[in-house]
């Protein structure tokens, strides 16, 4: 078990790479921190771990106590000093400044307790940790090896990180994977009957009723069948995109524009010559009052833009700048798209 000291360390950097003020220069330095000891990357896979079982752990009667506990001790230090102020901190040698509320503070000191006192609660590393994403926000995880994943809204994913290997599992949802280069541990990401093996490179995997769809932004995937009777093996360039039938196992492999696939991933709509009913679909993930095309004509019309993910009124707007198209907004539910006809002269 690692010591205490280094356990507090990975702590503070799992509770500053999830803080949403996480800077880029603070991934830096903990990349820096995580790599100048094994011993460090070990403590971050137990954070990691200790932050995804903490809800359920905390039904345990002991855990109640020393979450009070916990809270107690952070109402104490603030007695002395405001938890929400500028706080300069010292982790593995460098010095970050950042700021820590109080409710942060009290889970970390929780995660330090359960660390201290029942360390039977964690293993040898090879638990399954659950990742989830709210229906209404996107989630970024840095999990232990230094690889990186983007949740979209209502995203569900499994993480296995042992010695031989590094195995994800999609349940739900869409997620892009930045993976950390490690000849000696395959990176995986099953989602249904599907298996996606990286080999140091950025991915995006969907799971959806219907199918798995897999698009290539840089590096080299393979993507390999593991349902049983039927084999098929592909590989994809940067650019290419995988679709796989959920029920008759049929592939389909196009050519695309990864900035667009992914550009949610940046919070953004990015459409360039997008059928008009998959720009609606798109949009409907984030958006608070839905888009519904009244008329099935209008379905292919291409549409291309830039715009805020969450948006509805201001793309429909744009979209019916260039496209010939009646917008009745109800104001409350939805805006339902018609097919605009011109006066007859």
């Amino acid at each position: 078990m690692e010591n205490e000291r280094t356990l507090q360390e990975a702590a503070g950097w799992h509770a500053r790479l999830h803080s949403a003020d996480c800077t880029e220069e603070d991934r830096l330095a903990f990349e820096q921190w995580r790599r100048s000891d094994v011993a460090h990357a070990r403590a971050y896979e137990i954070a990691e771990r200790t932050s995804s079982q903490l809800d359920s752990l905390v039904l345990d009667p002991r855990l109640q106590a020393l979450a009070l506990l916990a809270r107690e001790e952070i109402a104490a230090e603030n007695t002395t000093q405001n938890m929400r102020s500028s706080r300069e901190t010292r982790w593995g040698g460098r010095r970050l400044r950042w700021t820590i509320p109080a409710a942060l503070a009290a889970s970390v000191a929780v995660a330090m307790l359960v660390f201290r006192f029942l360390p039977d609660a964690l293993d040898d590393g090879s638990a399954t940790m659950v990742y989830e994403s709210p229906k209404d926000r996107t989630r970024s995880v840095t999990l232990s090896d230094g690889s990186t994943v983007q949740l979209d809204i209502g995203t569900r994913l499994t993480v296995q990180m042992s010695p031989e290997r590094r195995r994800i599992t999609l349940l739900a949802g869409r997620a892009m994977f930045e993976v950390a280069h490690d000849r000696s541990r395959p990176f995986s990401v099953a989602a249904a009957d599907s298996r996606t093996t990286a080999l140091g490179t950025r991915f995006q995997v969907e799971l959806d009723p219907a199918q798995v769809i897999v698009t290539l932004a840089q590096g080299s995937v393979a993507i390999d069948d593991e349902s049983v009777g039927q084999e098929w093996h592909e590989q994809l360039k940067p650019g290419e995109q995988l679709s796989v039938d959920m029920k008759t196992a049929m592939l389909t492999k196009t050519t695309v524009d990864p900035s667009v696939v992914t550009s949610w991933t940046r919070g953004r709509h990015l459409f360039r010559s997008t059928p008009l009913h998959e720009a609606v679909d798109e949009v409907n993930r984030y958006a608070q009052k839905k888009i519904r095309i009244g008329d099935p004509s209008l379905a292919d019309l291409p549409v291309g833009g830039n715009f805020i993910a969450g948006d509805s009124e201001l793309i429909v707007a744009a979209f019916a700048a260039v496209l010939p198209l009646s917008v009745v907004n109800d104001g409350n539910k939805e805006i339902i798209l018609f097919r605009r006809h011109e006066p007859q002269n």
